[in-house]
């Protein structure tokens, strides 16, 4: 049995921040947003390309879950989505500062 992957499926995929930053991830391990190669050139062309193909393959994949003016064909709104929770940081917790608290005075 062959399993789908449907719009919808890329569409709920995109929702979650996890999702994007394992894309993210994915991307950067393709090297699709940077090209690295040896000095002499040989570093296995090859796996480099196909590194780089399957990354695209993925945001080609993920992209068919954006609503439709945002899909294109280089999966630039896609790209962005994954950058963007990339270089988000994590809310802060919030921690209650005894000085602003205004119970502090009351026994606990």
């Amino acid at each position: 049995m062959t399993a789908e992957f449907t719009a919808a499926d890329a569409e709920h995929l995109l929702t979650r921040p996890e999702f994007r930053r394992f894309l993210f991830a994915a991307i950067q391990s393709a090297g699709i947003l940077a090209h690295h190669a040896s000095a002499n050139g040989q570093l296995g062309r090859d796996l480099v390309e196909g590194r780089r193909s399957l990354g695209f393959d993925l945001l080609r994949m993920v992209d068919a879950g954006q609503p439709e003016p945002l899909r294109s064909a280089e999966c630039l709104a896609t790209l962005s989505a994954a950058i963007r929770e990339a270089m988000t940081p994590p809310p802060k917790e919030k921690t209650r500062d005894r000085h602003n608290d205004r119970y502090a005075d009351l026994p606990e």
